[in-house]
């Protein structure tokens, strides 16, 4: 199973209140350093789930940057395009502010270097991507980079990322193979404006987004576990999944992305899209129990493990 992904990798900044963050204050926590971008740690994850995996994305010539490929090639994940000037660019860095109790609060991200990622060099790269079975790319791509993207002859994945970033994919839902997003993106790709996660809006997102041509799709919605949907003969047919009880979550921190890898992983097996979901919260939960963005212990045969675990 070969897959590529298209997007962003940086240097992330963790930092990590040790008490209830209190705003417009000092707080006490932890501050760590480590490889991250929602392309790299999808990537890593699908390499981790048993998918080979290269990877277009940008990265300067300086010493972030040099951290990070060197972190790509110890996973084994095929780096496509070389290392960009570092007198035109600087390697994208991401800072992210956790709770006391791991909790996502917010990101601030210097990620310009992503729009070195052009048309021209995806065409150039149009081969490789297409002889994979799924090319994965990410809404911090540019309009254009995403056009030419949908313009490829493989089944394509996508991941919101944000729900500012979100309009970016309105244009070629009909084109995906599949989209991730969260209840905030999927609210605001509906044209829903804030809603509450219940069984009858999550039904009114699903519908709204049939009829704007997406087939399939993954909604995570944080505590409350995820939902996903899939437009076939007999109709449309979604199925939601809750989170794994009495998890000790350290993080949330890339927990969305392995949660699309490990479903990912699960449709090439000839899973059916309700089993598919419970894979993928179930690698999500494992992701959870790790400060890392991706938990190194992570694999399809633990995630397997889990499902017999918790959800049978």
């Amino acid at each position: 199973m070969k897959v590529s992904v298209v997007g962003a990798s940086n240097l992330d900044i963790t930092c990590r209140s040790s008490e209830p963050l209190v705003e417009y204050d000092s707080n006490p926590g932890t501050i760590s350093r480590s490889c991250g971008g929602v392309g790299r740690n999808i990537a890593f994850a699908l390499k981790a789930l048993g998918f080979e995996v290269s990877f277009l994305t940008a990265i300067a010539d300086d010493e972030d940057g040099h951290y990070l490929a060197k972190d790509l090639e110890n996973a084994g994940i095929k780096l496509m395009a070389p290392l960009l000037p570092k007198d035109k660019y600087t390697t994208g860095v991401y800072n992210c502010v956790m709770d006391g109790d791991g909790s996502f609060i917010l990101g601030i991200n210097d990620m310009k270097i992503i729009e070195a990622i052009t048309p021209e060099v995806i065409m150039q790269y149009k081969d490789s991507l297409q002889e994979c079975d799924y090319v994965v790319f990410e809404a911090n791509l540019t309009k254009e980079a995403i056009k030419a993207l949908c313009e490829l002859d493989v089944k394509l994945v996508c991941d919101c990322v944000s729900s500012i970033k979100t309009p970016k994919v309105e244009p070629v839902l009909e084109k995906l193979y599949l989209l991730k997003a969260n209840f905030i993106e999927a609210c605001t790709l509906s044209e829903m404006g804030k809603k509450d996660k219940t069984k009858e809006v999550l039904d009114d997102i699903m519908s709204t987004l049939v009829g704007k041509g997406l087939k399939r799709a993954i909604i995570s919605l944080g505590k409350d576990g995820a939902f996903c949907y899939e437009l076939g003969f007999q109709g449309t047919m979604g199925f939601d999944v809750k989170v794994l009880p009495g998890l000790q979550m350290k993080s949330t921190n890339g927990c969305g992305d392995v949660l699309l890898s490990s479903f990912l992983r699960a449709l090439s097996e000839g899973y059916a899209i309700e089993d598919a979901l419970i894979h993928g919260q179930a690698a999500s939960g494992i992701n959870a129990q790790s400060m890392d963005a991706v938990n190194p212990d992570l694999s399809f045969e633990k995630v397997k493990k889990i499902v017999e675990e918790n959800y049978r």
